[in-house]
């Protein structure tokens, strides 16, 4: 479709709060059809989760997780974040464990909490006429939201 030269997802996550971010770079002219694009992207997303991605990811973080073992300065870096996210280090027994607990389910879960029902932020560099607003924005992941909800009612 050519909306935008560069775009991804991204996220911290703290303790006690965290942000899921989307940044896309875009021209003036597809600025206006962008933002809906993304809206659906990330709900289909949200909606479509299988077990089967779900277990490639998991394979890839544990694989990633015991690599990083091996590199004095990625276990450095990843105990240096451990405490200071955390207050503590977490066993790697432990975060694989945890990656195990992660579910299809589960995620689909966590999706619909950071998407639906909540009233996103909009952060803009350059010219922002065209963008829509928040009420435009929650608009969208309500009635997308809704929609999904009577299907999966069976309505």
């Amino acid at each position: 479709r050519g909306l935008c030269y560069a775009i991804y997802a991204f996220h911290w996550s703290f303790s006690d709060s965290g942000i899921f971010g989307v940044h896309a770079a875009t021209g003036e002219a597809e600025r206006a059809e962008l933002a809906p694009v993304i809206i659906d992207e990330l709900l289909n997303a949200a909606a479509g989760i299988t077990e089967v991605e779900v277990t490639r990811a998991r394979a890839q973080m544990r694989s990633s997780l015991l690599m990083s073992q091996e590199s004095p300065a990625s276990r450095a870096a990843q105990i240096a974040r451990q405490l200071l996210f955390n207050g503590s280090t977490i066993a790697n027994e432990e975060l694989i464990g945890r990656l195990d607990a992660i579910t299809a389910p589960r995620l689909s879960d966590l999706a619909e909490r950071l998407f639906m029902g909540q009233t996103p932020t909009l952060a803009a560099i350059g010219p922002v006429s065209r963008l829509p607003g928040t009420a435009e924005i929650v608009a969208r992941l309500n009635h997308r939201a809704g929609s999904e909800a009577l299907v999966a009612a069976g309505h």
